[in-house]
């Protein structure tokens, strides 16, 4: 049985999840204790589902083969994700040696990888036993090493070279800590190790503490024999597999479906989280909570022309397009021309005013300051569509494709599935980037729903391009 901790605003529907497959949720919340009906349970997490600094992501750590489990399982059932793994395990150990150096960095080879060591102590040719500190999982990552290596328990971390007592940020309580600390010492002391208690380490007993690190002691130890008997670089002790997954608009949906057989879930409950919209959501649900199916309907309709009204209230919105590497760019803000909510839909048409002279991506064509971008955006469809036009004439469209949009009050996002349409005034119509596409399929990155999705979009659109041609001058499609 795996033991499965999952934080963050994904967490019921995740868990609801992982339930439904056999996994056990330990250190469950009080609302997911009571949604799901399961006690508290507090053995030691063999896998921790969270969030990133950005909403849209899901970390996914823990024992590698247990971990591993989890998170195919979240790809399979979620579909339309980006994801990220990386292949080097998070604080495993290995015995390196130094291929160069670079100023006050060295860089070592493990045998099956090459990370940065700083700062640099030893000579070329040297060997050094090191752990990994930081995975590299998206493309671009550093694997960055250090000396301080650590072996990694279910309660608590042993780390060379560094002798100090910490503690998880859920540990609370100066009592709490003494004990932990009291432990450690008399087990520890004048061994030139530090420790790092985790958050499972506040539920354990006194033996089963004594007994791990008394464990992971030993272990140690025999890290630094297969070190001394070792020539070339190799791989002493395996950490933690560590890997990301993206949720495009299409897995929130897909989550707000598992929400919903166990709470009341708000249309587009994580998308408009994740947009930073928590206590909307929050009071919004609390409301529909106790009213009857038709009523609910009409305030969840409420909560679009909410937003649609402080879209033309603000005047202005941020374009939030999200690359398939997780780089998030800030495109040059639309100013509002029309907002309307129509089936459980938002449509709105922004401009934007071209600001520096350049080429047409797709098109090919001149960019001059002055060109007017007339942005169409319907949360219903999967695609941007850019129509761009100077003096009242008509320079082409670039049509976007992407996750269908999602929005706040003051901004839209969309995760970009890098193929693109453009067409041209003469009526010419050009598919562009369908290698990187299939490039970002082969390397797993995408999933086969996300990739067909697209390949389904691209040909929706050929059937009749016409209609996704926008006219500013007869407010409606050419």
């Amino acid at each position: 049985m795996v033991n499965v901790r999952v934080r963050g605003i994904y967490a019921t529907a995740i868990s609801k999840i992982l339930i439904n497959e056999g996994f056990k949720i330990i250190e469950a919340s009080d609302k997911i204790r009571e949604r799901l009906n399961v006690g508290f349970n507090t053995a030691p997490c063999d896998v921790t589902i969270k969030n990133t600094e950005n909403p849209d992501e899901i970390l996914v750590i823990g024992s590698p083969d247990e971990a591993r489990v989890i998170f195919n399982v979240l790809v399979e059932k979620l579909k339309y994700v980006f994801k990220w793994e990386s292949k080097i395990e998070l604080n495993s150990v290995y015995l390196a040696l130094i291929a160069e150096k670079r100023g006050d960095c060295c860089i070592a080879d493990l045998g099956e990888a090459k990370g940065v060591l700083y700062p640099c102590k030893e000579d070329v040719g040297g060997k050094v036993i090191v752990g990994v500190k930081h995975s590299p999982i998206k493309p671009g990552d550093k694997l960055i090493l250090t000396r301080n290596f650590r072996v990694v328990g279910k309660y608590v971390h042993i780390i060379h070279g560094e002798q100090k007592i910490s503690f998880s940020e859920h540990i609370h309580g100066e009592d709490a800590k003494a004990k932990l600390s009291a432990i450690a010492i008399s087990k520890l002391m004048g061994s030139g190790l530090g420790v790092h208690f985790r958050s499972s380490a506040k539920y354990a007993d006194k033996e089963s503490l004594i007994s791990e690190i008394e464990q992971l002691t030993e272990e140690y130890k025999r890290i630094l024999q297969l070190a001394r008997d070792a020539s070339k670089p190799v791989k002493l002790r395996s950490g933690e597999f560590i890997a990301i997954v993206s949720l495009s608009s299409l897995a929130k949906q897909i989550l707000d479906e598992h929400r919903r057989a166990v709470a009341f879930t708000l249309s587009r409950h994580h998308s408009l989280k994740s947009m930073g919209l928590s206590n909307l959501v929050d009071f919004a649900e609390s409301v529909l909570s106790g009213v009857n199916a038709t009523i609910g309907e009409n305030l969840e309709k409420g909560v679009l022309n909410y937003l649609a009204e402080r879209l033309r209230e603000i005047g202005k919105v941020e374009i939030l397009h999200v690359k398939p590497t997780g780089e998030i760019l800030r495109l040059q803000p639309g100013r509002v021309l029309d907002v309307k909510v129509h089936d459980n839909k938002l449509i709105a048409v922004l401009e934007r005013v071209i600001k520096s002279p350049g080429i047409y991506d797709g098109l090919g064509i001149e960019k001059k300051p002055g060109d007017l971008d007339y942005v169409v955006v319907d949360t219903s469809k999967p695609i941007l569509q850019h129509n761009y036009f100077r003096d009242g004439n008509w320079l082409g469209t670039y049509i976007n494709i992407n996750t269908p949009p999602e929005i706040s009050e003051s901004s839209i996002k969309y995760h970009d599935l890098l193929i693109d349409i453009v067409i041209f005034p003469t009526k010419e119509v050009k598919v562009i980037d369908t290698e990187e596409i299939k490039k970002l399929h082969e390397d797993g990155i995408i999933t086969d729903e996300l990739f067909e999705y697209a390949q389904q979009t691209v040909q929706q659109i050929l059937l009749n391009p016409d209609n996704y041609i926008f006219n500013p001058l007869k407010n409606h499609r050419n």
